[in-house]
């Protein structure tokens, strides 16, 4: 990640509703060594991942909270508002009806991210297992897009977006503030690593990360780079050990 070997932090899974390893959670974490980055501001239209994205049954109790605006979100043009969170990250809140528990929770919905080739971005996250939601015919973006997700679980999306203006950033390390990097759990972490050799030799290595203080001790992980220099990690973690709740909403 960027990081020397010996590092010291904090870290904590928030999970909404559904509960742990029953839907995507997001890990919040507290550098102690090497200190926290403070993020600068960054263009709008650099690489990055961008937004954290909650569904909603309805922003009727969230209307004083911002400006109601249209976002597209798996496919479809949806009422949002966004806000900023203590660590200036974007923070959109859509309306999607029929949450699967208590209409009104928010429940982890989407990543919102900006790449600097849309066409090139889709072939590398294709690779590891994500497809395209096809848009609606009446959706029109305001900029270059599309909606991805993974067949096994449709209740998070991956949303892709290229603006015309191409703004090239530094890849971050993993203690600077804000949204850094995804991770998805795999099958076998192993037979993902040897799929992907074939077909770029240059994949590193997956590694064991220890954790003593979870029950499983650690687990062995894969690190890539998308083609913007974004992180996304691979987690051996098998199907019998997470519950997804198969919701196309």
């Amino acid at each position: 990640m960027g990081l020397s070997e010996h590092t010291a932090s904090e870290t904590v899974f928030m999970y909404d509703a559904r509960g742990p390893r029953a839907a995507p959670a997001l890990e919040l974490v507290q550098w102690h060594d090497p200190q926290l980055i403070t993020r600068r501001d960054l263009d709008a239209d650099a690489p990055s991942y961008r937004v954290i994205g909650y569904r909603i049954d309805s922003l009727a109790s969230l209307t004083g909270s911002g400006h109601v605006k249209s976002v597209v979100v798996r496919g479809r043009s949806r009422k949002s508002i966004r806000v900023i969170d203590p660590d200036g990250v974007t923070v959109e809140v859509v309306e999607i009806a029929a949450a699967e528990t208590d209409p009104e929770s928010a429940m982890l919905s989407h990543e919102r991210l900006v790449v600097s080739d849309l066409e090139r971005s889709l072939a590398w996250y294709s690779k590891i297992g994500f497809v395209v939601r096809p848009d609606d015919d009446k959706v029109a973006r305001s900029v270059p897009g599309v909606s991805l997700y993974l067949p096994e679980d449709p209740t998070f999306s991956f949303e892709l977006e290229s603006p015309p203006k191409q703004v090239a950033i530094e890849p971050k390390v993993a203690n600077t503030q804000g949204l850094y990097r995804i991770a998805i759990a795999v099958e076998d972490v192993t037979a993902a690593h040897a799929a992907l050799v074939e077909d770029d030799p240059a994949t590193p290595e997956p590694g064991f990360v220890s954790m003593p203080d979870v029950p499983t001790g650690g687990f062995t992980v894969l690190f890539l780079f998308d083609p913007d220099g974004l992180v996304v990690e691979l987690v051996d973690r098998p199907r019998k050990a997470v519950h997804r709740p198969l919701n196309p909403v």
